[in-house]
């Protein structure tokens, strides 16, 4: 990723809310020369998000930024994915429902940009850039409110622009928390956020002096790419030697193997953090008929299959199904939490964490969500398609509760046979040399 060019693309946006105002936000950051490199690169980084964005999506959506609503949209969001009681204030469908919307706007207004064939026939690239500019130019903006420099508290009578620019607040709050994860860090967003504001007064402004000059920015930013690239060779190196280690831990784990090279058990002395129950392995779960659920709590389709996981656990739990839900390695314990809260998982899903990345390493192939039905001696079967093969689970759960055993039944590809090479014999060879010599 190169710092110095960090910008959301609007047509990604994908979350949303909106605002009523109520006491103002105190303004404690500040910047000085001999302020920390930290709170220059966040100060940085707000400005160029603010710069970018604050310019280009009133006229990509018609709808000028309410820049209150973007900080409260970017507080909300940073505060929530570093303390999970910190809650968004308009739930995820809503917000889905309004960034199809906005999406759909900056559609239809992009094709009222693009010029007929007729109007920019034998016309120089310039003249036809001018041409989509005034285009572009004559197509409504919606007028932004005034700043107040206040909180914002969400409605759901908020009207369209604040959900959009609270939208866009939330967007930049993911962004800034992967930066910081990025760097091993948490950078402060009240720099961000200072940034952010001084953004808005210069493009308001042009006579506005930011805080750090365009040189000074591009210096941090030098000097932060130059940070990313030692973090990311450091990160490398460690990766192959956990890489090396890891493979050593689980060789003595794998036992006999599959046709596909899986373990052809579960080995419940798989290491496993416990995250609603207290576990340390998976052996809570051992020698009972069990659907396993692999999930990671930043996929979507893991989202939206874990409801019909639950669904599926609430059904057979009475007839002596086990569930138990494992995160895999590359999460945290908040994401997990929030993940498990947003699912409504009960009492009918044990849910453990994947930490030390034994049963990732051992059992899949880096691709989530799966699910696996375990017999109680341990063989299983994997579902790796779950929308397609979920009544087939179905079914096979009840045939395991019933005391037939799951059976998977995995074809091997084999490899295509070479075609067969034709030896030439000596005589033939020899032959064939006369041939030569006598032409």
């Amino acid at each position: 990723m190169k710092l110095k060019k960090i910008a959301l693309s609007a047509a990604a946006l994908a979350l949303i809310a909106c605002g009523e105002a109520q006491k103002p936000i105190a303004k404690v950051a500040a910047i000085a020369p001999d302020s920390a490199d930290d709170q220059k690169f966040a100060y940085m980084l707000g400005a160029q998000f603010g710069l970018q964005n604050f310019a280009n999506l009133p006229w990509q959506t018609g709808e000028a930024i309410d820049e209150d609503a973007v900080v409260q949209g970017f507080n909300d969001a940073f505060g929530n994915l570093n303390d999970s009681t910190v809650k968004i204030q308009i739930s995820h469908d809503s917000l889905a429902a309004i960034s199809k919307r906005i999406q759909d706007s900056m559609r239809d207004r992009y094709f009222k940009t693009q010029p007929d064939t007729n109007a920019i026939k034998d016309k120089s690239d310039e003249q036809i850039r001018a041409y989509v500019d005034s285009l572009r130019k004559a197509l409504p903006v919606s007028a932004a409110p005034v700043i107040k420099n206040e909180k914002v508290t969400l409605t759901d009578q908020a009207s369209e622009q604040q959900k959009y620019s609270y939208l866009v607040g939330v967007q930049f709050g993911n962004q800034f928390y992967n930066i910081g994860r990025q760097f091993q860090t948490t950078f402060d967003g009240e720099y961000y956020v200072l940034g952010l504001r001084d953004a808005g007064k210069r493009l308001r402004d042009t006579t506005f002096k930011m805080i750090l000059s365009d040189d000074s920015l591009k210096a941090v930013g030098d000097r932060y790419n130059e940070k990313l690239k030692a973090i990311h060779e450091e990160m490398v190196k460690k990766a192959k030697e956990e890489e090396e280690k890891l493979k050593a831990e689980v060789a003595g784990l794998r036992g006999d193997t599959l046709a596909n090279g899986m373990p052809a058990k579960m080995n419940y002395k798989v290491k496993a953090s416990g995250i609603t129950i207290k576990a340390e392995d998976l052996s809570p779960f051992a020698g009972k008929p069990l659907m396993l659920f692999y999930f990671s709590a930043t996929c979507g389709h893991c989202a939206h299959a874990a409801p019909q996981i639950l669904e599926i656990a609430k059904e057979f739990a009475p007839k002596g199904l086990t569930t138990a839900a494992i995160a895999s390695g590359g999460n945290n314990k908040p994401g997990i939490r929030r993940f498990i809260d947003d699912a409504k998982f009960d009492d009918n899903i044990s849910v453990v964490w994947d930490e030390a990345r034994q049963f990732g390493e051992l059992y899949s192939d880096g691709y989530v969500p799966k699910v696996y039905l375990v017999n109680p001696d341990g063989s299983y079967k994997e579902y790796v398609a779950f929308e397609k093969e979920k009544e087939d689970l179905k079914k096979e759960i009840g045939e395991l509760l019933n005391g037939k055993n799951v059976e998977w039944k995995i074809e091997v590809k084999k490899p295509a046979e070479e075609p067969a090479k034709v030896e030439t014999k000596p005589e033939a060879k020899k032959d064939a040399k006369s041939a030569k010599a006598k032409k």
